[in-house]
């Protein structure tokens, strides 16, 4: 789903929700090292639906600089693991 630059930029990539969009920040994943080098993913939730960006920043350059007006941002599943472990009974 498409969504406007501005707002991905005012909201999801400031780690913060977009009221009047409705678009809301759910979990930041990556690498941020100092500002030097960053590649991170976003998960926003749209709709009750979930939705990824990645924000790249490296050697100065920053991949939002090249975006359009608009940002294709694929929709996402939202999965959780659960973990089992053995322990004896005596």
């Amino acid at each position: 789903m498409k969504f406007p630059k501005s707002v991905i930029l005012d909201s999801v990539a400031e780690r913060r929700n977009h009221e009047s969009y409705g678009l809301e920040f759910v979990q930041e994943l990556g690498n941020d090292d100092a500002g030097y080098s960053e590649m991170l993913v976003i998960i926003f939730k749209y709709q009750d639906k979930y939705y990824s960006v990645d924000i790249q920043h490296i050697n100065g350059a920053n991949n939002y600089d090249t975006w359009g007006d608009e940002v294709d941002c694929p929709e996402v599943v939202r999965k959780e693991a659960i973990q089992y472990y053995w322990e004896e009974v005596k």
